[in-house]
Protein backbone atom coordinates (compact mmCIF):
# COMPACT_ATOMS: atom_id res chain seq x y z
CA UNK A 1 0.00 0.00 0.00
CA UNK A 2 1.09 3.29 -0.71
CA UNK A 3 2.09 5.52 2.15
CA UNK A 4 0.71 8.71 1.75
CA UNK A 5 0.44 12.14 3.32
CA UNK A 6 3.91 11.17 5.28
CA UNK A 7 5.16 13.45 7.23
CA UNK A 8 8.62 15.08 6.85
CA UNK A 9 11.10 12.27 8.74
CA UNK A 10 13.21 14.11 11.37
CA UNK A 11 16.78 12.85 11.12
CA UNK A 12 18.09 11.06 14.25
CA UNK A 13 21.59 10.17 14.74
CA UNK A 14 22.08 6.41 15.11
CA UNK A 15 22.93 5.88 18.57
CA UNK A 16 20.00 8.07 19.54
CA UNK A 17 17.48 6.38 17.30
CA UNK A 18 18.88 3.48 18.55
CA UNK A 19 18.03 4.40 22.28
CA UNK A 20 14.56 5.73 21.08
CA UNK A 21 14.00 2.08 19.53
CA UNK A 22 14.87 0.46 22.59
CA UNK A 23 12.53 2.89 25.27
CA UNK A 24 9.44 3.10 22.67
CA UNK A 25 10.06 -0.86 22.04
CA UNK A 26 10.19 -0.93 25.54
CA UNK A 27 7.03 0.88 26.89
CA UNK A 28 4.87 -1.66 24.32
CA UNK A 29 6.66 -4.75 26.56
CA UNK A 30 5.85 -2.99 29.47
CA UNK A 31 2.10 -3.23 28.76
CA UNK A 32 2.30 -6.91 27.38
CA UNK A 33 4.86 -8.68 29.55
CA UNK A 34 3.89 -12.09 28.65
CA UNK A 35 5.13 -12.28 25.09
CA UNK A 36 8.77 -12.28 27.01
CA UNK A 37 7.77 -16.27 27.16
CA UNK A 38 7.94 -16.78 23.68
CA UNK A 39 11.53 -16.28 23.08
CA UNK A 40 11.96 -18.03 27.17
CA UNK A 41 9.83 -21.11 25.57
CA UNK A 42 11.22 -20.94 22.32
CA UNK A 43 14.82 -21.41 23.81
CA UNK A 44 13.67 -24.24 26.24
CA UNK A 45 12.01 -25.91 23.22
CA UNK A 46 14.74 -25.95 20.68
CA UNK A 47 17.60 -27.41 23.49
CA UNK A 48 14.54 -30.08 24.57
CA UNK A 49 14.26 -30.74 20.44
CA UNK A 50 18.42 -30.86 19.89
CA UNK A 51 18.57 -32.85 22.89
CA UNK A 52 16.30 -35.02 21.59
CA UNK A 53 17.52 -35.30 17.95
CA UNK A 54 21.15 -35.82 19.57
CA UNK A 55 19.76 -39.24 21.41
CA UNK A 56 18.22 -40.42 18.29
CA UNK A 57 21.37 -39.96 16.32
CA UNK A 58 23.58 -41.18 18.54
CA UNK A 59 21.38 -44.32 19.13
CA UNK A 60 19.74 -45.07 15.51
CA UNK A 61 22.62 -43.54 13.54
CA UNK A 62 25.69 -44.36 15.03
CA UNK A 63 24.22 -47.71 16.87
CA UNK A 64 24.71 -46.14 20.67
CA UNK A 65 28.90 -46.29 19.38
CA UNK A 66 30.80 -43.22 18.54
CA UNK A 67 33.42 -44.80 17.03
CA UNK A 68 31.02 -45.75 14.56
CA UNK A 69 31.00 -41.87 13.00
CA UNK A 70 35.01 -41.84 13.19
CA UNK A 71 34.90 -45.41 10.86
CA UNK A 72 32.49 -44.06 8.37
CA UNK A 73 33.21 -40.04 8.41
CA UNK A 74 34.91 -40.43 5.18
CA UNK A 75 32.77 -42.56 3.01
CA UNK A 76 29.61 -41.11 0.82
CA UNK A 77 26.83 -42.58 2.46
CA UNK A 78 27.84 -40.74 5.91
CA UNK A 79 27.91 -37.36 3.65
CA UNK A 80 24.35 -37.89 2.70
CA UNK A 81 23.41 -38.88 6.39
CA UNK A 82 25.21 -35.70 7.80
CA UNK A 83 23.45 -33.46 5.39
CA UNK A 84 20.12 -35.48 5.94
CA UNK A 85 20.80 -35.13 9.54
CA UNK A 86 21.77 -31.23 9.24
CA UNK A 87 18.30 -30.80 7.33
CA UNK A 88 16.33 -32.00 9.94
CA UNK A 89 17.97 -30.03 12.92
CA UNK A 90 17.74 -26.76 10.74
CA UNK A 91 13.78 -27.77 10.08
CA UNK A 92 13.38 -28.38 13.87
CA UNK A 93 15.12 -25.40 14.81
CA UNK A 94 13.77 -22.85 12.09
CA UNK A 95 9.97 -23.90 13.10
CA UNK A 96 10.24 -23.90 16.81
CA UNK A 97 11.59 -20.40 16.40
CA UNK A 98 9.27 -18.73 13.90
CA UNK A 99 6.33 -20.52 15.71
CA UNK A 100 7.15 -19.01 18.97
CA UNK A 101 7.79 -15.51 17.12
CA UNK A 102 4.71 -15.47 15.02
CA UNK A 103 2.73 -15.64 18.57
CA UNK A 104 4.44 -12.57 19.91
CA UNK A 105 3.90 -10.82 16.83
CA UNK A 106 -0.07 -11.86 17.30
CA UNK A 107 -0.10 -10.30 20.83
CA UNK A 108 1.72 -7.16 19.74
CA UNK A 109 -0.33 -6.77 16.33
CA UNK A 110 -3.19 -6.82 19.01
CA UNK A 111 -1.73 -4.23 20.66
CA UNK A 112 -0.90 -1.69 18.18
CA UNK A 113 -5.01 -2.50 17.20
CA UNK A 114 -6.13 -1.26 20.27
CA UNK A 115 -6.99 -5.22 21.51
CA UNK A 116 -5.39 -6.54 24.99
CA UNK A 117 -4.66 -10.22 24.09
CA UNK A 118 -3.03 -12.93 25.94
CA UNK A 119 -0.48 -15.78 26.27
CA UNK A 120 -3.53 -18.20 25.08
CA UNK A 121 -4.53 -15.80 22.39
CA UNK A 122 -0.99 -15.83 20.65
CA UNK A 123 -0.11 -19.86 20.94
CA UNK A 124 -3.65 -19.73 19.41
CA UNK A 125 -2.49 -17.64 16.40
CA UNK A 126 0.54 -19.49 15.89
CA UNK A 127 -1.25 -22.48 15.79
CA UNK A 128 -3.79 -21.17 12.81
CA UNK A 129 -0.77 -20.64 10.99
CA UNK A 130 0.76 -24.07 11.91
CA UNK A 131 0.85 -25.12 7.71
CA UNK A 132 2.81 -21.40 6.67
CA UNK A 133 5.37 -21.40 9.56
CA UNK A 134 6.67 -24.83 8.79
CA UNK A 135 6.54 -24.71 5.06
CA UNK A 136 8.27 -21.18 5.52
CA UNK A 137 10.86 -22.98 7.90
CA UNK A 138 11.14 -25.68 5.19
CA UNK A 139 11.92 -23.44 3.02
CA UNK A 140 14.71 -21.63 5.19
CA UNK A 141 16.36 -25.52 6.21
CA UNK A 142 16.62 -25.80 2.23
CA UNK A 143 18.31 -22.57 1.66
CA UNK A 144 20.72 -23.38 4.97
CA UNK A 145 21.30 -26.61 3.49
CA UNK A 146 22.41 -25.60 -0.20
CA UNK A 147 24.83 -22.50 1.87
CA UNK A 148 26.10 -25.32 4.29
CA UNK A 149 26.68 -27.78 1.10
CA UNK A 150 28.48 -24.62 -1.04
CA UNK A 151 30.64 -24.25 1.86
CA UNK A 152 31.65 -27.56 2.89
CA UNK A 153 32.81 -28.63 -1.19
CA UNK A 154 34.38 -24.94 -1.93
CA UNK A 155 36.22 -24.45 1.01
CA UNK A 156 37.23 -21.31 1.18
CA UNK A 157 35.78 -19.53 -1.48
CA UNK A 158 32.68 -21.71 -0.72
CA UNK A 159 32.52 -19.91 2.62
CA UNK A 160 32.60 -16.43 1.40
CA UNK A 161 29.51 -17.05 -1.15
CA UNK A 162 27.36 -19.29 1.48
CA UNK A 163 28.42 -16.33 4.03
CA UNK A 164 27.38 -13.47 1.08
CA UNK A 165 24.21 -15.54 0.08
CA UNK A 166 23.34 -15.97 3.18
CA UNK A 167 23.49 -12.51 4.19
CA UNK A 168 21.32 -11.54 1.47
CA UNK A 169 18.64 -14.02 2.17
CA UNK A 170 18.28 -12.99 5.43
CA UNK A 171 17.98 -9.18 4.74
CA UNK A 172 15.53 -9.76 1.97
CA UNK A 173 13.43 -12.36 4.43
CA UNK A 174 13.56 -10.08 6.96
CA UNK A 175 10.13 -9.31 7.20
CA UNK A 176 8.33 -12.19 5.24
CA UNK A 177 7.30 -14.41 8.85
CA UNK A 178 5.33 -10.94 9.96
CA UNK A 179 3.63 -10.36 6.53
CA UNK A 180 2.83 -14.56 7.11
CA UNK A 181 1.36 -14.45 10.21
CA UNK A 182 0.13 -10.45 9.90
CA UNK A 183 -0.61 -9.78 6.20
CA UNK A 184 -1.83 -12.92 5.91
CA UNK A 185 0.03 -13.34 2.59
CA UNK A 186 1.23 -16.49 1.12
CA UNK A 187 4.94 -18.04 0.86
CA UNK A 188 5.59 -16.55 -2.59
CA UNK A 189 3.51 -12.77 -1.79
CA UNK A 190 5.42 -12.68 1.71
CA UNK A 191 9.28 -13.43 -0.01
CA UNK A 192 8.28 -10.15 -2.56
CA UNK A 193 6.57 -8.04 0.21
CA UNK A 194 9.52 -8.56 2.38
CA UNK A 195 12.00 -8.02 -0.53
CA UNK A 196 10.00 -4.63 -1.45
CA UNK A 197 10.11 -3.55 2.15
CA UNK A 198 13.86 -3.92 2.40
CA UNK A 199 14.31 -0.96 0.07
CA UNK A 200 12.32 1.27 1.92
CA UNK A 201 12.97 0.34 5.71
CA UNK A 202 16.77 -0.79 4.95
CA UNK A 203 18.73 2.14 7.24
CA UNK A 204 16.57 1.11 10.20
CA UNK A 205 16.45 -2.40 9.83
CA UNK A 206 20.55 -1.85 10.16
CA UNK A 207 19.70 -0.10 13.04
CA UNK A 208 17.51 -2.67 14.20
CA UNK A 209 20.30 -5.56 14.12
CA UNK A 210 23.20 -3.72 14.90
CA UNK A 211 21.84 -0.78 16.99
CA UNK A 212 19.78 -2.70 19.60
CA UNK A 213 22.57 -5.23 19.76
CA UNK A 214 25.20 -1.93 20.24
CA UNK A 215 22.43 -0.63 22.87
CA UNK A 216 22.89 -3.85 24.56
CA UNK A 217 26.27 -4.96 23.80
CA UNK A 218 27.29 -2.07 25.95
CA UNK A 219 25.45 -3.05 28.89
CA UNK A 220 26.92 -6.81 28.66
CA UNK A 221 30.60 -5.08 28.35
CA UNK A 222 29.91 -3.00 31.50
CA UNK A 223 28.50 -6.33 32.94
CA UNK A 224 31.41 -8.53 31.94
CA UNK A 225 33.75 -6.37 33.22
CA UNK A 226 32.15 -6.07 36.69
CA UNK A 227 32.04 -9.94 36.71
CA UNK A 228 35.81 -10.17 35.86
CA UNK A 229 36.55 -7.52 38.52
CA UNK A 230 34.60 -8.88 41.60
CA UNK A 231 36.34 -12.70 40.36
CA UNK A 232 40.08 -10.97 40.55
CA UNK A 233 39.49 -8.79 43.77
CA UNK A 234 37.51 -11.70 45.73
CA UNK A 235 39.17 -14.65 43.98
CA UNK A 236 37.59 -17.40 45.89
CA UNK A 237 35.83 -20.22 44.93
CA UNK A 238 32.19 -19.12 46.32
CA UNK A 239 32.60 -15.47 45.27
CA UNK A 240 33.74 -17.06 41.58
CA UNK A 241 30.76 -19.45 41.15
CA UNK A 242 28.16 -16.44 42.68
CA UNK A 243 29.54 -14.14 40.32
CA UNK A 244 28.92 -16.47 37.42
CA UNK A 245 25.30 -17.75 37.83
CA UNK A 246 24.85 -14.48 38.29
CA UNK A 247 26.40 -13.22 35.58
CA UNK A 248 25.04 -16.10 33.24
CA UNK A 249 21.28 -15.27 34.41
CA UNK A 250 22.07 -11.98 33.85
CA UNK A 251 22.79 -12.82 30.17
CA UNK A 252 19.92 -14.80 29.68
CA UNK A 253 17.57 -11.98 30.90
CA UNK A 254 19.44 -9.13 28.69
CA UNK A 255 19.26 -11.84 25.31
CA UNK A 256 15.34 -12.60 25.65
CA UNK A 257 14.85 -8.40 26.33
CA UNK A 258 16.90 -7.48 23.11
CA UNK A 259 14.95 -10.21 21.10
CA UNK A 260 11.71 -9.05 22.10
CA UNK A 261 12.30 -5.52 21.54
CA UNK A 262 13.58 -6.20 18.06
CA UNK A 263 10.87 -8.46 17.04
CA UNK A 264 8.40 -5.00 18.34
CA UNK A 265 10.34 -2.97 16.09
CA UNK A 266 10.11 -4.92 13.22
CA UNK A 267 6.17 -5.35 13.68
CA UNK A 268 6.30 -1.45 13.75
CA UNK A 269 7.81 -0.84 11.01
CA UNK A 270 5.87 -3.49 8.83
CA UNK A 271 2.73 -2.17 10.05
CA UNK A 272 3.89 2.01 9.25
CA UNK A 273 4.46 0.28 5.72
CA UNK A 274 1.08 -0.82 5.25
CA UNK A 275 -1.52 1.47 6.60
CA UNK A 276 0.80 4.93 7.00
CA UNK A 277 -0.07 5.51 10.63
CA UNK A 278 2.60 4.97 13.36
CA UNK A 279 1.78 2.13 15.49
CA UNK A 280 0.74 3.22 19.38
CA UNK A 281 3.43 3.40 21.25
CA UNK A 282 6.03 4.74 18.79
CA UNK A 283 7.19 8.55 17.70
CA UNK A 284 7.20 9.65 14.28
CA UNK A 285 10.67 10.87 14.23
CA UNK A 286 11.92 7.11 14.83
CA UNK A 287 9.18 5.35 12.50
CA UNK A 288 8.63 7.89 9.49
CA UNK A 289 12.00 8.57 9.75
CA UNK A 290 13.08 4.32 8.61
CA UNK A 291 10.89 4.17 5.61
CA UNK A 292 11.25 5.49 1.97
CA UNK A 293 7.84 7.09 0.67
CA UNK A 294 7.00 4.98 -2.57
CA UNK A 295 4.62 1.91 -2.54
CA UNK A 296 5.48 -1.68 -0.95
Amino acid sequence: MPIENTPVPVKLGKFQASKMIVKESWAVLKQDKEIMWFPVLSTITTMFALLVMGIVFFIFVLGGNIQTFEVAKNQQISQVIMYGTLFIYYLVTFFIINFFEAGLYIIVQGRFSGQDLGFRDGMNGAANNFNKIFVWSFISATVGLVLRIIADKFKLAGRIVAWLFGAAWNILTYFSLPSLVIGNTSIKDSFKESAAMIRKTWGETIIVNFGVGLFFGLIIFGLTAMAVGVMVIFHTLPIFFISLGLYIVAMIILSIVSTTLSSIFKLALYNYAHTGQVPVGFSSEVVTGAIQPGKV
